[in-house]
């Protein structure tokens, strides 16, 4: 019974020790998350300020118009920050786009166009700048390819299905009503008659005249050479070159030479890649300042991936 008492006594003392080595860990453990969220901070903030003073010095800015062209906000938005900069003494412009939408690709081309008032513009064209790329490529003062590089595919395109024998294989019969001989033209469920197809053609014409004005307006090309050039068809950026469609074989690193030469700037200028640069600072703004970013409201004790979940 005695001995029964003991153990008994000493039960509590064991669990005491326990709890004391648990909040013990749990203590260290929570001061060296603490410690790194300190001194990842504190990296954040040098890195930060190295990154805006850094765009007080003069510098040659970069910008990457990648894959299909469509609302193309955070790009028209670097542009915009571009032309307010009074550091900014060039801008090169990187493409590798099969094209988009005829709206978006103006967009790009009308700012890139406004820039290029101020300061030299180039367009570097990597694996593909056809169509809607192409036609930003046109507000710059001096177009560059790779030997390889796809381009031209000058023009606009309209794309539909006429599913009306499938649907009535299946046993469906659409009905539409609309206000308008034209309205929804061209739409899936009906047939196209020669009076559609005559009113499609028209819209199409109209933004493609639209596209060949802006080609006449910055390149010198013949009347013959813009008639094979407006059926669309694509060349290499050595049949480019000779059609006068650009104005140089070579790399980003030519072009960014030319852009030196041209603006009379140093050699060891900085090149700005404006895209990754804000980027940079949107991170820093989302994740930094914002008020949901707060490591002490998380469970510390998740581990230091936790830092970087975007649900933070």
């Amino acid at each position: 019974m005695q001995l029964l008492k003991k153990v008994k006594l000493r039960a509590p003392k064991i669990k005491m020790k326990r709890n004391e080595i648990l909040e013990k860990y749990l203590s260290k453990r929570s001061l060296i998350v603490k410690r790194f969220a300190t001194v990842l901070i504190s990296i954040i903030l040098i890195f930060s300020f190295f990154l805006f003073t850094s765009k007080k010095k003069d510098f040659i800015a970069t910008i990457s118009i990648e894959g299909i062209i469509s609302n193309p906000e955070d790009t028209l938005n670097d542009l915009e920050n571009i032309n307010k900069s009074s550091n900014a003494k060039a801008l090169l412009v990187n493409i590798n786009s099969p094209g988009g939408t005829f709206v978006s690709s103006k967009e790009l081309y009308d700012k890139i166009k406004e820039i290029n008032k101020k300061i030299p513009v180039v367009t570097y064209m990597r694996e593909m700048a056809t169509s809607g790329g192409y036609l930003v490529s046109l507000a710059s003062q001096k177009i560059f390819s790779n030997i390889g590089t796809i381009t031209g595919s000058v023009g606009v395109i309209l794309q539909t299905a006429e599913i009306t024998e499938l649907l009535e294989k299946i046993g469906i019969n659409p009905i539409v009503i609309k206000s308008g001989k034209l309205k929804a033209t061209p739409n899936p469920l009906e047939g196209l008659s020669e009076n559609d197809s005559r009113y499609l053609n028209d819209v199409i014409k109209s933004m493609q005249l639209e596209f060949l004005s802006i080609l006449s307006e910055n390149r010198n090309i013949e009347s013959k050479t813009l008639e094979i050039i407006s059926d669309g068809r694509i060349f290499t950026g050595k049949q480019a070159k000779e059609l006068n469609l650009i104005d140089f074989i070579g790399s980003k690193s030519d072009a960014i030479r030319w852009l030196k030469d041209e603006a009379k700037l140093p050699q060891d200028i900085d090149i700005l890649d404006y895209s990754k640069e804000n980027q940079y600072e949107k991170l820093i703004s989302m994740r930094l300042f914002d008020k949901n970013f707060n490591f002490l409201k998380k469970n510390i004790y998740s581990g230091f991936l936790a830092i970087w979940d975007p649900k933070l």
